[in-house]
């Protein structure tokens, strides 16, 4: 849908304006971070908290994204709300006002969809495009997305290591410090998108659902690579989901196991978010919440290699489910609450589950009972036949049951306490 989008003349209070449209219906924790002299301070609200905050100050940002937890990290993404750009348009030929007329006239509609808000954060700008929100499981579509507008404003000064669902930005209203600028919102257009939406038309490469690791789609070698793309982070994702139910799970008490934990876990977020600083920064906190944490240089020295590997893009680490779960000492138990990291048992099980479910379901579209719903039915005839002082002779002719098939239930019955 193209509309136009609207110019932004003063307001009162730019910060309100801005966090009403990205978190105007958002449930979850906001993060808001401060940044003082290079001292970091982050800390999480609610959306009405965060309203009652003065915003006019140096160096403030707040994430686009909710957390259930007050822990900034990816497995802990509440609502997806947004999909953003950060142009650092200063390392650019360009001036601010040449990238949006570029943006405007050959872009915006055409190659990209129009943004919600343009927002000049001082020395650059920043697109946001507000979308129906997500839940965490969507993360591997939205990355393919932000990948592709980040192919499409590369010329324009896109930052390659901003590509992150847990990225905080620039408040408007506050200061950039270094332009000495207050950070403005200069356009801002009211349609919200859905992220399908954005896919189907920029972006038809990409499955509209996910049956396996690998996709073949037939189409040739390009859709290939989006396809795998998209769904190794759909792996990764689940990977590090199931590496912290791990952690919850244990209670956080784990000592064997802590090492390969934390280097998979910054393993696949370096894959995930093709971001070294934040992968590092996360397995700092998770190590944080163990009952008996690493030490920081053991920690670093025991995970570097996750990260060499990365870089290196030469190979990596193939962990087959078998070998995770014997590393890791996954129960049966545990099992049934992990995503990937599950035996053939466990798959068997959920099989078995999964036909269960669409038998009964199938059952009662035919407006028909299941076995043991007709049994359930059947019981409780016996048991108010039986309240009533009926013989079971009698009982066997109104049911139309053989007498043998009664005394089975009626045993059953009271050996379960169904029947006095």
């Amino acid at each position: 849908m193209r509309q136009v989008l609207q110019k932004v003349e003063e307001y009162e209070c730019e910060s309100q304006i801005y966090i009403n449209a990205i978190h105007g219906n958002s449930k979850g924790w906001i993060t808001k971070v401060e940044m003082n002299e290079g001292n970091f301070r982050q800390r999480h609200y609610k959306l009405n908290q965060l309203l009652d905050i003065d915003f006019t100050q140096e160096d403030i940002y707040i994430s686009l994204n909710t957390f259930y937890k007050t822990y900034r990290r990816i497995e802990n993404l509440k609502e997806i709300n947004c999909i953003h750009m950060d142009l650092d348009t200063y390392k650019t030929q360009f001036t601010k006002a040449q990238i949006l007329m570029n943006l405007e006239d050959n872009y915006f509609g055409k190659k990209i969809p129009i943004p919600n808000l343009i927002i000049d954060s001082g020395r650059g700008l920043y697109l946001i495009w507000l979308i129906n929100p997500v839940p965490y499981r969507a993360l591997p579509l939205w990355k393919a997305v932000e990948e592709y507008l980040y192919k499409e404003l590369k010329e324009f000064g896109a930052d390659r290591m901003a590509l992150d669902p847990t990225r905080v930005l620039r408040v408007p209203g506050s200061i950039n410090s270094k332009s000495n600028t207050t950070v403005r919102i200069l356009e801002r257009n009211e349609y919200v998108h859905k992220l399908r939406e954005i896919q189907e038309e920029y972006l038809p490469d990409i499955p509209l659902k996910e049956k396996s690791d690998l996709i073949d789609l037939k189409k040739g070698q390009k859709s290939k690579n989006i396809v795998y793309l998209f769904n190794e982070r759909s792996l990764y994702l689940a990977r590090m989901t199931d590496l912290v139910k791990i952690c919850e799970l244990r209670n956080y008490d784990i000592q064997g196991e802590r090492e390969i934990i934390l280097f998979l876990y910054r393993y696949y977020l370096n894959y995930f978010l093709e971001d070294e600083e934040k992968a590092l920064n996360d397995i700092l906190e998770l190590n944080r919440m163990f009952v008996r944490p690493l030490p920081i240089k053991e920690l670093t020295r025991a995970t570097e290699s996750a990260e060499k590997v990365y870089k290196s893009k030469g190979k990596d680490y193939k962990y087959k489910n078998e070998t995770l779960i014997e590393l890791l000492q996954i129960t049966q138990e545990e099992q049934k609450h992990m995503i990937t990291l599950i035996s053939k048992e466990e798959y068997r099980r959920r099989d078995r589950e999964y036909q269960k479910n669409r038998y009964v379901s199938k059952l009662k579209e035919e407006g028909k009972l299941t076995k043991q719903e007709e049994l359930g039915i059947l019981r409780k005839k016996i048991k108010a036949h039986k309240e009533a002082g009926l013989k079971n002779n009698d009982i066997c002719d109104l049911l139309n049951i053989p007498l043998k098939t009664l005394k089975r239930h009626i045993t059953y019955m009271k050996k379960n306490g169904l029947l006095a």
